[in-house]
């Protein structure tokens, strides 16, 4: 399936991260997926969000990602441990990036599922 191999590098990573913020940015039907997502990788040095369902697959895009059709959360949380750590839940740091993401969803009209947890750069 095409949109489906698990990346490889932490620069294809980075090219995902960029490329669904700027898929947020011009209004894509991404945006009505938001709500969805658990598991969400911060890189400080953009100062961007992704999740791990969008990021975790080469080359994504709105278009290929297809609202999550055949991708699996499981596949792309392995491959992302390579680069990303998991914060503590409630932990003074998953606290302040948490509120970055509720700032950012809620730009969109959107609230961070009860459940999500933020995965930061090693």
């Amino acid at each position: 399936m095409e949109g489906a191999e698990l990346v490889t590098s932490i620069d294809e990573v980075i090219i995902n991260v960029k490329q669904f913020n700027k898929d947020l940015e011009e209004g894509t039907n991404v945006v009505s997926q938001l709500t969805m997502f658990k598991h969400w990788y911060y890189i400080s040095s953009l100062g961007m969000f992704g999740p791990s369902k969008y990021i975790g697959y080469k080359n994504m895009n709105t278009f290929r990602y297809n609202r999550g059709k055949g991708k699996t959360g499981i596949d792309t949380e392995k491959v992302l441990t390579k680069w990303f750590i998991k914060l503590p839940t409630s932990s003074k740091d998953e606290n302040m990036y948490m509120d970055k993401l509720i700032g950012l969803l809620n730009s969109y009209d959107k609230k961070v599922r009860s459940n999500s947890c933020i995965h930061i750069l090693k």
